[in-house]
């Protein structure tokens, strides 16, 4: 599974978890709120989270935020996303290119490197660190997080 596979797949389940927690006839909403001192307002109930810091967090983390934070890592996904470019690099006095798969962001078009290891080919730092708060999953690539 690649990178960007990885990171879209667990931004839909980010998104389906939010969005479940409204639904047709449950007066539920997605901006919870925290009328009293350990109780989570979800609109058509309230639940009791038996601390004042552990419901500040559920508060905290509504679907209505969760689903913004989804939206938002979406676009930056797509402004890194992977393009295929002539990346130039020196070789033997002169310059070589290849046809390199790189963060159309992070890498412009007619970059040049010292070296061919210095092409920073595939998703960028900032598509990694996107992808860290995943590392738990079982389908996460520890190599994901090496530069």
């Amino acid at each position: 599974m690649e990178l960007i596979e990885f990171l879209t797949a667990r931004l839909d389940e980010d998104e389906q978890v939010a969005r479940a927690t409204v639904w047709d006839g449950s007066g539920n909403q997605p901006d919870w709120s925290l009328p009293a001192s350990a109780t989570v307002d979800v609109g058509g109930d309230e639940f009791y989270a038996g601390d004042r810091t552990i419901a500040d967090h559920i508060d905290r983390h509504d679907p209505a935020r969760v689903l913004r934070e989804v939206e938002a890592k979406r676009r930056i996904v797509e402004e890194h996303g992977i393009v295929h470019r002539d990346i130039g690099w020196l070789k033997d006095g002169g310059e070589e290119y290849d046809e390199t798969p790189v963060c159309g962001t992070c890498v412009p078009k007619n970059s040049h490197f010292q070296r061919r290891e210095d092409v920073p080919e595939g998703p960028c730092g900032t598509v990694r660190a996107l992808a860290a708060v995943y590392a738990e999953h079982p389908d996460f690539d520890p190599a994901w997080l090496e530069d």
